[in-house]
């Protein structure tokens, strides 16, 4: 798998964990035919699986799921620094440290999520050195292998992209199972 197909997974898994809005639906057939050309079967079967499941729901329905998901499940939210500290201030550490990182990195994050949240940190990835988005990733593989695990628990459509998220994170080197 090359550096380019790398970037493109990050991407489109960046994408397809947004929040599903207008937006998020129109790109869809785009995106689709984006991952239909990765060339890593699995790790393409893992994303078309969602989007398979996706378009068999409305778009209440997906906005639905996704809040009800990710929103609201303490366990299964999309901050990873949150399975670590809550809303401790140490958290506030951590997100400092990731800002600077991706600045470093010549990442400009945006100011609407925090540094944490697992789409910015994958958009990053996209761009990133493989090494540093390797580093990053790897400080919180227990944390994603934990929301994939409950995710996989309670049966969600989002399940096929943490398989595909952990996929991608062992071709670029991030031991899974590590605790921080």
């Amino acid at each position: 798998m090359d550096g380019t197909d790398k970037q493109t997974v990050f991407a489109a898994l960046s994408y397809l964990l947004s929040y599903p809005d207008e937006e998020w639906r129109k790109e869809r057939s785009e995106w689709q035919q984006i991952i239909g050309e990765i060339e890593h079967e699995a790790l393409k079967g893992h994303l078309l699986a969602f989007l398979e499941s996706a378009a068999s729901y409305s778009s209440e329905e997906l906005i639905e799921t996704y809040v009800y998901t990710f929103d609201f499940g303490k366990k299964t939210n999309l901050y990873v620094t949150y399975f670590n500290s809550g809303e401790q201030r140490e958290r506030g550490i951590e997100l400092l440290q990731l800002k600077d990182l991706y600045q470093q990195s010549g990442f400009q994050p945006t100011d609407k999520e925090l540094p944490d949240y697992l789409p910015l940190m994958l958009e990053f990835a996209a761009v990133a050195d493989q090494e540093k988005a390797a580093a990053v990733f790897q400080k919180y593989a227990a944390n994603l292998e934990e929301l994939r695990s409950q995710l996989s628990e309670n049966e969600s459509i989002y399940t096929p992209l943490l398989d595909g998220l952990m996929l991608i994170l062992e071709e670029i080197g991030v031991e899974r199972n590590v605790q921080p």
